[in-house]
């Protein structure tokens, strides 16, 4: 697993970001205070965990990346696709509470460098998106709502649209997330996802249970939409890391039955 130790404090972090001027990390679980059932390094400020605590948290994360936490950007994710906008001027919005974060939000995107842009997971797909001509990054949250409505795609199109990216530039990785055997959904998820992917891959998304319950490979699904989006095969670096299977480092909303911590991702650019 590569994963990165700072003192008490582990992060996951992307080979195809090494040597470039960028701060692209997901936090892992251990090393913070939050007690049972958020143990221990728990992001989220919205599950009932003690704000006090998570803030302690997000303090010890972003002092091991070298970041200043008061300066994170959050938002009040929404399993939507919208993505924002964001500058020097967001700096701190959710940071330390929910009630500054930006609203029905989960993507972020910016020009401008020292602009911390996280998002938080436990088991939904952490997309990240960085052009190093342009000098453009993007962080996005892939649930299966978002992966359905192809928020993959829509970030990069508006990295293109607004800040005239081009698509084979884009590097793109894909962090911890629930793995194919371990995510039983219902007809609806496959009926919402069917239409977006091939003939041909199809079959490495999808297993079937019976009784109308069937698998899905978020992970996957989302490899599949960055290089739909016209990102180089090259250029992508899924982390292969399932939330369920590697429970120890990283939250999962569904092995844990819906009460648990956050883990977080963070995307910066250095100047």
């Amino acid at each position: 697993m590569p994963v990165q130790n700072k003192g008490y404090i582990s992060f996951l972090t992307f080979s195809i970001f090494q040597g470039l001027p960028l701060k692209a990390a997901v936090s892992c679980r251990k090393g913070g205070v939050s007690r049972p059932p958020f143990t221990s390094l728990n992001m989220g400020l919205h599950v009932g965990d003690r704000v006090e605590d998570v803030l302690e948290n997000r303090k010890r994360y972003c002092r091991a990346l070298g970041l200043d936490e008061g300066l994170l950007i959050n938002c009040r994710q929404v399993h939507g696709t919208h993505i924002e906008e964001v500058s020097e001027e967001d700096r701190g919005r959710g940071a330390f509470s929910l009630d500054t974060a930006i609203p029905d939000t989960d993507g972020l995107i910016t020009s401008s460098p020292d602009v911390p842009l996280t998002m938080n997971y436990a088991d939904c797909t952490p997309l990240f998106f960085y052009d190093p001509v342009r000098k453009v990054c993007a962080l996005s949250h892939g649930g299966w709502r978002g992966t359905a409505g192809d928020i993959a795609g829509k970030t990069v199109s508006l990295m293109v649209e607004i800040f005239h990216s081009r698509r084979e530039d884009i590097l793109g990785a894909i962090g911890p997330a629930i793995g194919l055997m371990d995510f039983e959904v219902g007809k609806e998820v496959i009926d919402a996802m069917r239409p977006l992917f091939s003939r041909e891959e199809w079959p490495s998304l999808f297993r079937e249970k019976g009784e109308g319950k069937y698998l899905f490979g978020l992970a996957k699904a989302n490899y599949y939409l960055m290089r739909k989006a016209g990102l180089l095969e090259n250029h992508i670096e899924d982390c292969h890391i399932s939330t369920w299977t590697d429970n120890d480092f990283f939250y999962s909303y569904r092995k844990e039955k819906g009460k648990t911590g956050r883990h977080m991702a963070v995307l910066m650019m250095e100047p």
